[in-house]
């Protein structure tokens, strides 16, 4: 992304668990750097009734927080997306910030593992063209 002068956006997808946490000292270091990056961890269950799972390091007893929660503190924007529905509020909010030079840093969308097997008929509206300006 500096190499870019911040013009373009990179994409980080990584498994549950270990995989996450391997990505949150580039989170810290993207956001402090204001580098705008976008991290999909993957995240235990939405539906809280299949655990554990292989590579969950969440307890099997509560299910409040997940490894996820630990890119908070790292990222400018956060969110869990439990339902693909979600992702129609989400994703232009994501856009918002990576494409902003004040506020970008990491940008962090948790996708549970059963909500990425789920289908859903998104709006063609979501899918339009769209120009991101990013003011200098």
């Amino acid at each position: 992304a500096k190499m870019k002068n911040r013009l373009s956006t990179f994409a980080c997808i990584s498994s549950i668990g270990p995989g996450a946490t391997n990505m949150i000292t580039g989170a810290a270091c993207a956001t402090i750097n204001r580098l705008p990056v976008l991290l999909m961890p993957g995240d235990i269950f939405a539906r809280r009734n299949v655990s554990p799972v292989l590579q969950q390091l969440e307890s099997a007893q509560s299910q409040d927080i997940s490894v996820n929660d630990c890119f908070k503190p790292v990222s400018k924007y956060w969110d869990r997306i439990s339902r693909p529905e979600q992702a129609i509020t989400s994703l232009p909010e994501v856009m918002r910030v990576l494409t902003s030079p004040s506020e970008t840093g990491a940008v962090t969308l948790a996708l549970p593992q059963d909500v990425q097997a789920e289908a859903f008929d998104f709006p063609e509206e979501l899918f339009r063209k769209r120009i991101w300006r990013i003011p200098r």
